[in-house]
């Protein structure tokens, strides 16, 4: 009898249904149930929360957008109102939350280098660390929103920096609305734009840094480009520790100077705390100035001016970092100090050249150095202009640090050892040398072959005069048994005959093929064989053939006695007996 399986209760879940069998069998399989369940979840696989799918809706992107802006904006406002109360305590005046609150707003347009008017006096000299700490964080939260929006350059980065840039706009117009009666925008056109300038540039360095390049840009910085920005970097950061180095000698120097001043603008600990606050933040200013003084083009306070190459003597402010200048006397081994921007630039180009190619053309290995020392130059003289300013219109009016002068000495002291150490050995190929307009490759390989061509010619001189010894010495012999010159001729292949209008005038034709032949290139005696087969001829050719060519166009022009010119052309050319064979 065969038996079916109970079915499941009415009315409850299948897999809710009660089990038959024994109590232990029910125990085991509920848990071998859960242990896969659990296995299960386990592989599943994880979402990355910092990275989102960029397929979301039209909302979500806006909610993205909004905090990520709102974000920046309040979290670099919320982190100015200490500051604010820091200073505002320091100071002597008593700190409110009101206080702190609308003393934050100043700076917070300082912070985006937007100067302001303080009693109609204009004040530029803005510290820079504030905007610093503020790229930092819109670059942050650019970050975070274009990587939860997709990380797509295309569609997500470019409503991430406008947003950014918009938003800081924006606010700087309401800020400047907001300040106390005794500050104002000096211009609020332009503090709409620096702010948003300001903003959207750290934007774009926290896009680019995590979606990296666009495709058409890597494509571009494939070759020389990229070689350039590797060796801009390198030179950027050997500038910084120049300007680093120079202003911790400054401030050794100096240190008695500085801690009087400190004292004396503020008495007490609490008001130094104060001072220091500030001094810090004024130091990526103090930074530039010693940039600028290492590179030669110095810096400016009022009618004071300080540089490695002379001073202008003139009051400065009670503040620390401005008493580190030297304006009464430079010492002379100052001038020695424009010798470390030329080994940044040195080094700039070294990395240019192991960047480049090994195969790489010599424009390439130019163009590559010279673009580097362009962008630095550039990046130096930009922060030049931003740190100075107009300083309240009194006697330290106004604070420059010469960005045009530093934009050219940084091309000269940085890009000429940049461009020779990436292609000083490829451009000294090119070099005209010893006044001609080849180079010197060429008048190497000119000199070599026309010294080979020198040695087989001496070779061939020799073994000549060694061959010809011989046959001469048997001519002469022969010449003296016989008493006479009528069996000789002075040219072992010259006949001579009469002119038809010449008395007694001979002419000498030689039908070896050099110096007997008609204009037409044919032998006037074509039955003579110009090769009769002695060992002996040794032709006509070198030093000695062209001096008795000569000889024998005197003899051509002589009217006299052909005896003697064979006795006169017997000592100087080689002679041998007439073959009497022939005659016969």
């Amino acid at each position: 009898m065969s038996t079916t399986p109970p079915r499941p209760a009415r009315g409850r879940p299948a897999s809710r249904a009660r089990s038959t069998g024994s109590a232990p069998e029910r125990s085991r399989g509920g848990r071998a149930t859960a242990v896969a369940d659990r296995e299960r979840g386990r592989r599943r696989p994880a979402r990355t929360p910092t990275r989102g799918t960029g397929t979301g809706t039209g909302l979500d992107r806006l909610r993205i957008l909004l905090v990520a802006t709102m974000g920046a904006v309040l979290a670099g406002y919320t982190m100015l109102v200490p500051v604010a109360a820091l200073l505002t305590g320091t100071g002597g005046v008593a700190v409110t939350a009101d206080g702190a609150l609308a003393t934050a707003v100043p700076l917070w347009l300082a912070a985006h280098l937007i100067p302001v008017a303080v009693d109609g006096r204009p004040f530029g000299v803005l510290p820079l660390l504030p905007t610093l700490v503020v790229v930092a964080l819109v670059a942050f939260c650019s970050r975070w929103a274009v990587l939860r929006l997709g990380g797509r350059v295309r569609h997500d980065a470019g409503a991430v920096v406008a947003s950014q840039a918009g938003a800081a706009a924006a606010l700087a117009v309401l800020a400047g609305a907001l300040l106390p009666r005794d500050m104002a925008v000096t211009a609020p056109w332009a503090s709409m734009i620096g702010a948003g300038l300001v903003a959207g540039a750290a934007a774009g360095i926290g896009v680019v840094h995590t979606c990296g390049a666009p495709a058409a840009w890597k494509r571009v910085l494939a070759g020389w480009p990229g070689a350039a920005l590797a060796g801009a970097r390198v030179a950027a950061a050997a500038l910084l520790l120049v300007a680093a180095l120079v202003l911790t000698v400054a401030l050794l120097a100096s240190a008695s100077d500085v801690a009087d001043t400190a004292e004396r603008i503020a008495p007490g600990a609490w008001a130094g705390v104060g001072v220091l606050v500030l001094s810090i933040g004024y130091l990526p200013n103090a930074l530039i100035g010693a940039l600028s003084w290492a590179l030669g083009a110095g810096v400016s306070v009022g009618i004071a001016r300080s540089g490695p190459f002379g001073v202008e003597p003139g009051p400065l402010p009670p503040f620390p970092p401005a008493v580190v200048l030297p304006v009464t006397t430079v010492p002379t081994a100052a001038v020695l100090v424009v010798l470390l921007p030329v080994v940044a630039g040195a080094l700039g180009g070294i990395a240019c050249r192991r960047a480049l190619a090994d195969d790489a053309p010599v424009v390439d290995r130019v163009a590559a150095p010279a673009l580097a020392a362009v962008v630095v130059a550039v990046g130096a003289a930009v922060p030049a202009a931003l740190a100075g300013g107009a300083l309240a219109g009194g006697p330290y009016d106004p604070v420059s640090f010469h960005p045009w002068a530093v934009l050219g000495c940084a091309l000269l002291l940085v890009g000429i050892p940049a461009v020779l150490t990436c292609a000083g050995t490829e451009l000294a190929r090119h070099v005209p040398m010893g006044g001609t307009g080849r180079s010197r490759t060429a008048v190497d390989r000119a000199r070599a072959a026309r010294d080979r061509r020198r040695a087989s010619t001496v070779g061939e001189l020799v073994e000549r005069r060694r061959t010809a010894g011989a046959p001469a010495r048997r001519a002469d012999a022969a010449r003296d048994d016989d008493g006479g010159h009528d069996d000789l001729h002075p040219y072992s292949d010259a006949a001579p005959d009469e002119e038809p209008g010449g008395a007694g005038r001979t002419t000498t034709r030689r039908v070896d093929g050099s110096a007997g032949r008609n204009p037409a290139g044919d032998d006037e005696d074509p039955g003579h064989d110009p090769d009769d087969g002695d060992p002996d001829d040794t032709g006509d050719h070198g030093p000695d053939g062209r001096r008795a060519a000569g000889r024998r166009a005197d003899r051509d022009t002589d009217d006299g006695d052909p005896s003697d010119r064979r006795t006169d052309g017997r000592t100087d050319r080689i002679t041998r007996p007439r073959d009497r064979s022939r005659d016969d």
